[in-house]
């Protein structure tokens, strides 16, 4: 058995535990108490969530019991050993005055997840205030009971497990019916969940059958009025369908006839703007265009450049003229000198040697360096006509010189006198003033050129400018007149839609006073209408409905809410049996799933059983007992609020009886022959709790386990083996032990003693027996 634990154990070593308990204002705990707990195992994988609870009579210690039983949702009074809500808060003594609430919190440390949350420490709390309010919170946010319920359900530590045995709870099992017995084990399976979700499936099955059976009464009320409500609609319901006719046609021409003029509205609204665009654009390149006349006419007033030039070009004419007279003047007085000059010379035949030819050479020279000097700074085309006319005058001499070579003689000029000097000197003057004379008059001649060229520009440029004017003038006649006719145009589209805007006006009105409606509520389909012949309908059967009379609406109106009810009620009807077969579908999936779980269950809890107690009794035979027992079905009805804490159900007795399963114990100490339970002794019957209560244990060990004084009737030998098998199954499960025994304290890891003293108010002193010395000294 130990190796089977220890297997399991090292399986899961973070299995969940309880950790800690916070008591504040709970019956004797007037004061806040803290009560730290040790899990099944610690690190070095010794057993040690075992913890003693000891103190005398009435100290409260079976209070810390009540107080977990609490908050894991228990709502009995009697279960809390009380009688109302208001029992359970500190009520006072003759030294402290009484609390107006009071509030627990188990703490359980969750690293395997068993609690599905996604927190590795769950803080549990529940609050109650003399007003009757109750809280209950998880990690310090709100819940509801049934939120607490079922998550301490899916963790296999509900509020009906085997989780907390109070006094008295050990010897219930023994006194319990089979089918309580069964749901005992059931708990055990682990099988709450579905069995919360089977009960609630129950209960909404029996609220939908009522339901329905409520739908079945109101329809078998309402068909026979439906069916006179039927009669009397049918005589309206031609007056009817003719209005409908009516009304059909004519929203058909309303909603043709609006169309159109809303057609005709946008096509003139959208001719408008359009317009409107355009003239828009043509009057910016109206205004453009005078824009650019304006800078015309004032550049076309502002072009007095063409007479300055003139002006300049006549005054050097002028200049040129009177320079033209003077080079005039001045070659005439050259020629004079010349020939005063051709009077004074005389000639001799002079031979022509060597020393001839050399002098002429030399001066051949030098006038072709003056010619290559001249050449590099010629900058006009009279100069350079100046200096072909002097290469000439150096071929010529070369020419000479070569002639007179041949001739062996020279005739030559005498040399000149002081007179003959001073008229060389004249004509070289006048030379060089008639040279400087015809540069002035090529510089003046280029510049009239020059004026010339911008005279015939500015011409040019006046010609276009006036072209431009001309221009410009014509596009702005042409667009003015371009605007004026779209000016025409726009004025003529605003007509059209002043004429559509009276014409829808009318319609609007025609259409309130026939139709009661606004125009928003019409819809055109599309459907090309033949306006005289609706018209003609529309006469027509106006004339028909006058001849039928009035229709009475209320008649069609309370036939169509009640043919309504009744379809609806029809439905309702279907829709709630479908939903019963669906109930009844998921009753008998959690039945077949409980079944199994069971059957699986009882197998191994009775083996356990049958073992457990064996080894209490040192022998002899026990084993459970499935057997078929009959039970009345009970009609629960349950409140479903949360608020009081004395909501108990209200059972309504139902006719019908049931057949379940139920189970039997059967118990025979060794050296006995016992047929029956109550054949036991009272001690007897406690060693056959607790055996069961192992077995329970072993198969399904719950995260933690309350055991309220249940080894009380115990003798001292069996005391020795309930402390065994308590240390046994404390590897998987924690075990907080509420005792006067001695030899479960000796057991206990961690020991708590509850003392009273004269105030009426519970308090706790603690001490681990892995700290306890010889002679009973607390170790350092």
């Amino acid at each position: 058995m130990l190796t089977f634990v220890a297997s399991r154990f090292a399986q899961d070593k973070s299995r969940m535990y309880l950790k800690k308990v916070e008591i504040a204002g709970f019956k004797s705990f007037a004061n806040k108490t803290v009560l730290d707990f040790m899990p099944a195992r610690d690190d070095v994988d010794r057993r040690v969530g075992i913890t003693a609870v000891v103190g005398p009579n009435g100290s409260g210690k079976s209070n810390v019991a009540d107080a977990i039983r609490w908050v894991m949702g228990e709502q009995s009074m009697k279960n809390l050993r009380g009688k109302k809500s208001e029992d359970i808060i500190f009520a006072g003594s003759g030294k402290k005055a009484r609390l107006s609430s009071a509030h627990a919190t188990l703490h359980f440390d969750n690293s395997d997840k068993r609690i599905p949350l996604e927190f590795s420490e769950v803080a549990i709390t529940r609050k109650i205030f003399r007003s009757g309010e109750s809280e209950y919170l998880i990690n310090g946010s709100k819940v509801r009971l049934l939120d607490v319920v079922d998550l301490l359900a899916k963790a296999g530590i509900g509020r009906e497990s085997y989780c907390v045995i109070n006094q008295g709870m050990s010897d219930a099992v023994l006194n319990a019916t089979m089918a309580e017995r069964r749901m005992i084990l059931e708990d055990a399976a682990g099988v709450k969940q579905y069995q919360i979700k089977k009960e609630r499936s129950i209960r909404k099955l029996e609220s939908t059958e009522e339901n329905l059976s409520r739908v079945k009464d109101l329809i078998n009320e309402i068909e026979p009025h439906l069916k006179m409500l039927k009669r009397q609609s049918e005589k309206a319901q031609k007056g009817k369908e003719i209005a409908d006719l009516l009304k059909q046609g004519q929203l058909q021409l309303f909603s043709y006839l609006w169309h159109t003029f809303q057609t005709e509205k946008a096509t003139f609204s959208a001719t408008k703007n359009d317009l409107g665009i355009k003239m828009m654009n043509i009057q910016r390149e109206v205004d453009k265009l005078n824009d650019e006349l304006s800078q015309e006419s004032k550049g076309m007033q502002s072009s007095g450049q063409q007479d300055e030039l003139q002006r300049k070009r006549e005054e050097t004419r002028r200049a040129v003229n009177e320079l033209e007279r003077e080079l005039v003047m001045t070659e005439g007085r050259i020629e004079i000198e010349k020939e005063k000059q051709a009077q004074q010379q005389k000639i001799e035949h002079v031979p022509v040697d060597l020393h001839y030819v050399q002098s002429k050479l030399q001066t051949i020279r030098e006038s072709q360096e003056k010619l290559i000097a001249r050449i590099t700074n010629a900058e006009t085309l009279e100069e350079l006509q100046d200096i072909k006319e002097f290469a000439r005058a150096i071929q010529q001499s070369l020419h000479d010189l070569s002639t007179e070579v041949g001739e062996g003689e020279v005739e030559i000029k005498k040399l000149p006198t002081p007179d003959t000097d001073a008229g060389l000197q004249e004509i070289e003057r006048l030379m060089a003033r008639t040279a400087e004379i015809k540069g002035k008059i090529a510089e003046l001649s280029e510049a009239v050129q020059l004026a010339n060229q911008k005279i015939n520009e500015e011409i040019e440029a006046e010609r276009r400018m006036r072209q431009r004017f001309f221009e410009l003038e014509r596009s702005l006649s042409q667009k003015q007149h371009e605007l004026n006719q779209l000016k025409d145009q726009f004025n003529e589209a605003k007509i059209e839609l002043a004429r559509v805007d009276v014409r829808e006006e009318d319609l609007q009105n025609e259409i309130r006073n026939e139709l009661k409606l606004e125009v928003t509520d019409l819809k055109y389909d599309g459907t090309p209408v033949d306006r005289s012949v609706v018209e003609r309908d529309i006469t027509r059967l106006k004339l028909q409905l006058e001849q039928i009379g009035g229709i009475d609406p209320l008649i069609m109106a309370e036939y169509e809410d009640t043919r309504n009810r009744f379809e609806f009620l029809s439905k309702e009807s279907e829709d709630l049996q479908r939903a019963m077969d669906s109930l009844r579908e998921v009753v008998k999936e959690m039945e077949q799933k409980i079944n199994e779980v069971f059957e699986e269950a009882f197998e191994k809890i009775n083996k356990e059983f049958t073992n457990y107690f064996r080894i209490i009794f040192g022998g002899g035979n026990a084993h459970l007992i499935k057997s078929k027992v009959k039970t009345r079905k009970m009609k629960t009805e349950a409140a479903d609020g949360e608020e009081g804490e004395a909501n108990e159900a209200v059972n309504v007795e139902d006719a019908s009886e049931k057949e379940e399963t139920g189970v039997e114990i059967f118990a025979c100490p060794p050296g006995k022959k016992i047929s029956h339970l109550s054949m036991l002794s009272g001690g007897e019957r406690a060693l056959t709790s607790l055996a069961l209560l192992f077995a329970i244990i072993s198969y399904n060990p719950p995260p933690f386990a309350i055991l309220d004084e249940v080894e009380a009737a115990l003798d001292e030998a069996n005391s020795r083996r309930f402390g065994r098998i308590l240390m046994e199954l404390s590897g998987n499960t924690q075990f907080i032990a509420i005792t006067h025994n001695r030899e479960t304290m000796r057991q206990a890891s961690l020991l708590y003693g509850v003392t009273m003293g004269d105030d009426g108010i519970s308090k706790i002193l603690s001490v681990r027996l892995d700290q306890v010395g010889q002679g009973g000294k607390i170790k350092e």
